[in-house]
């Protein structure tokens, strides 16, 4: 009772904890306490009594002896549950007595004053700095333990839910982003919502644009199958709505779009090799900058990002150096794009030539966390290699070494990119979107085409201040070679685009998600653009980005 008298709350809380089970304990007893009685009271009814005496009568036969054993073991058991019968009826009073107690204290607890602004004296030494404290610790843990049961609840929900059933009954899992941009461009682009290159600002026309678009919006489904020769089978599937732009009567664009698919893989997942068939980013060029601006076209195309998804199968090979450091090996077939070139049987310049692009990498890979964030410390070198044909007398032979990294400088900081040097990269986002340059020989006077040479990369800076706020700034470049547009005589009447051989962008964002399913990005860039002559055109893009992840 010395627990109680104190008026201590953790010990109020301690014993009040206590009371269902000594309940719980005492109820049981009392009816097999019952029980028992009755059953004895039944047994003694039935066997001879003595009228005068009111005792057993002892049978005169050869179980005399036995019959007074029974007696007395009845006699020795009805004692025993008189007696566990008055310590359970005290136990009762006890209990009663002690809930009688604890309505005072709890009733003294509401009552009691609470000290705020100047504290009287008589009552202030009477309450121990001790309880204020673990009133204190007494709440926090509270507020703790209601963190945790909503975060059961809604464990308890996501399984609870009605699950995707598919004709293979292997599961299915559907992700996606609800992604809202806004932006406004000072400065005239190719494209105002994606922009990549900037254009000039010509008298009398617009110098800006500005506007909002939910198009970059992303579904995936993910699916898991048998095993196959040992090998974990799996299929992947994402889209967007960023396939195509409507025009109304009058010729001006919305901003519906249309479903189009961003990629698609299936796999064969062993311990240490994977086989790949899908619709994916290079292998040679397998990172991109972080951005929720610019998720249908990855940050920094045409500015050092070979990016584009292309059809391709691949093989890699994992070689263990340790617990957590490995060598992969990856080799590959890809059907690059080729972008504005139009052919009579509509295909690209690769599938012209009647046989598949090579790519292969070589990668060193040591991984690391830091707390529940994986850190991979990872260095690749690549290639690509490929024929594209034109014409019987114009084959282009297309290429390219990479080089990429992902490099955690400290708990906070990671550095990542990539560079290239190659030929014919307009397919992936080289060369502003360009495989070759068509012109006039200066000499002979006749049409040529030659295979742009170009180099860039880009590199990032992430820092991550909290787990749920982190900030980004990267800068991509791609160059191409001068000396290819001075082989020529271009004509200013093609396609202006043409005519760019230089572009560089500067990018920084702030990523925030006060829950893990809600994210707000602002975002700024700035992109100049140089022709091959001539000063560079300028444009700033300030976006806004928010989305809801499921």
């Amino acid at each position: 009772m010395s627990e109680l008298a104190d008026g201590n709350p953790f010990h109020l809380t301690k014993f009040t904890s206590r009371l269902p089970f000594i309940l719980n304990v005492a109820r049981p007893l009392l009816v097999l306490l019952s029980f028992t009685t009755l059953q004895l009271r039944h047994c003694l009814a039935q066997a001879p009594v003595d009228p005068s005496s009111g005792s057993l009568v002892k049978p005169a036969n050869a179980d005399d002896g036995r019959a007074a054993d029974i007696e007395n073991r009845l006699n020795a058991v009805t004692n025993t549950l008189n007696q566990t019968q008055q310590l359970l009826e005290q136990s009762m009073q006890e209990i009663r007595r002690l809930r009688g107690e604890l309505e005072t204290l709890r009733s003294q607890a509401s009552t009691k004053p609470s000290f705020s602004g100047v504290a009287n004296p008589g009552t202030l030494g009477a309450e121990p700095a001790s309880a204020a404290s673990s009133s204190v610790s007494t709440k926090e843990d509270m507020e703790a333990l209601h963190e945790e049961q909503d975060a059961l609840q809604a464990e308890i929900k996501q399984h609870e839910q009605t699950k995707v059933e598919t004709t293979s009954k292997y599961p299915v899992r559907i992700s996606g982003l609800v992604l809202f941009n806004a932006f406004s461009n000072a400065g005239v682009v190719d494209d105002a919502e994606l922009p990549v290159l900037a254009l000039p600002r010509n008298p009398g026309s617009s110098h800006g644009s500005s506007g909002a678009s939910l198009r970059q919006t992303l579904l995936a489904l993910e699916a898991t199958g048998p095993r196959i020769g040992g090998a974990r089978s799996a299929a992947e599937v994402s889209i967007d709505f960023f396939g195509g732009v409507s025009s109304n009567t009058y010729g001006y664009s919305n901003s519906q779009g249309s479903v189009r698919m961003r990629q698609s893989k299936v796999s064969l997942d062993w311990d240490k090799t994977t086989a790949e068939a899908g619709y994916t980013v290079p292998l040679f060029s397998p990172l991109s900058p972080t951005s929720y601006t610019t998720v249908a076209q990855p940050a920094l195309s045409g500015s050092g990002n070979l990016w584009m998804w292309s059809p391709q199968i691949r093989v890699e090979q994992r070689i263990p150096l340790s617990d957590r450091s490995r060598v992969g090996l990856e080799a590959g077939l890809i059907s690059p794009p080729s972008p504005n070139y139009v052919s009579t049987q509509l295909d690209t310049p690769v599938e012209a030539s009647r046989r598949p692009g090579y790519e292969g990498r070589v990668s060193y890979r040591v991984d690391s966390k830091a707390g529940t964030v994986s850190r991979p410390f990872v260095l690749g070198i690549g290639a690509y290699s490929a024929s594209q044909f034109y014409h019987s007398s114009t084959q282009i032979h297309s290429w390219a070494v990479t080089a990429d990294w992902q490099i955690p400088l400290s708990q906070h900081l990671e550095l990542s990119g990539e560079a290239y040097r190659g030929r014919a990269l307009g397919g992936f986002g080289g060369s502003t979107y360009k495989d070759v340059l068509t012109g006039t020989d200066p000499v002979s006077g006749a049409n040529r085409t030659v295979g742009l040479d170009s180099v860039g990369g880009w590199s990032q800076l992430k820092v991550r201040f909290t787990p749920s706020l982190e900030a980004n700034g990267m800068f991509g470049m791609d160059n191409a070679f001068a000396s290819n547009f001075d082989s020529l005589v271009l004509s200013t009447t093609d396609n202006p685009l043409q005519l760019y051989a230089r572009n560089q962008s500067v990018v920084g964002n702030l990523i925030f998600r006060p829950k893990t399913y809600l994210i707000f990005s602002p975002e700024y860039r700035r992109i100049k653009s140089w022709r091959y002559t001539g000063p560079a055109n300028v444009a700033d893009i300030f976006s806004l980005s928010a989305g809801f992840q499921f």
